[in-house]
């Protein structure tokens, strides 16, 4: 496998996903990892469309957008089937939160549930956190980072009036993603 990954996550505006690409892409710079990031997002910025792209690699990174993401993290149904066919198929891997996604039934790729939303509605109290909460379980998941670089990354790149929150999510997320490895 090659040393670089390409993570496209998406959902809608407001959900967290342009902070989440950030935060991954900041935690892999705090590695020494090379990093490219990039998002997008509709004409509303609460509601519309949005995603996150985020390149990683041990070595210089030649183009800075993703392709053929090896990892998609799906947080609206409208951006999964959007973004779906920028996975690679059939290795890639989707992550996607049940609450808010069906996935495909033709799809090739593998996919793996994470109950962000719920589980950061019950233990958080709000469904504010569920981005981190999805972020922290793709890292334990996949290892694309440490868990020690992410926490640190969650706590210096917050929203001050959500580090807190972020930081339990974290925590969440890693227990959540816990038993999910993947290459």
């Amino acid at each position: 496998m090659s040393n670089t990954r390409q993570v496209l996550l998406c959902g809608l505006g407001g959900q967290g996903v342009v902070l989440a690409g950030a935060l991954l892409g900041a935690a892999a710079f705090s590695q020494g990892l090379q990093v490219s990031g990039n998002s997008s997002y509709g004409s509303a910025a609460r509601g519309g469309q949005c995603r996150a792209e985020v390149v990683l690699s041990d070595d210089p990174i030649a183009f800075p957008y993703v392709t053929k993401a090896d990892i998609l993290v799906a947080l609206s149904q409208s951006a999964y089937a959007q973004y779906l066919g920028w996975t690679a198929s059939p290795d890639g891997v989707v992550f996607y939160d049940p609450s808010d996604v069906q996935p495909a039934v033709s799809a090739l790729q593998r996919h793996v549930a994470v109950p962000a939303s719920e589980n950061a509605e019950v233990a958080l109290g709000s469904r504010l956190g569920a981005n981190i909460v999805m972020l922290a379980a793709v890292v334990a998941a996949t290892q694309v980072v440490s868990r020690d670089a992410l926490a640190r990354a969650v706590t210096e790149g917050s929203p001050s009036r959500f580090r807190d929150l972020n930081e339990r999510a974290v925590d969440l997320g890693f227990a959540l993603g816990s038993n999910l490895h993947f290459p």
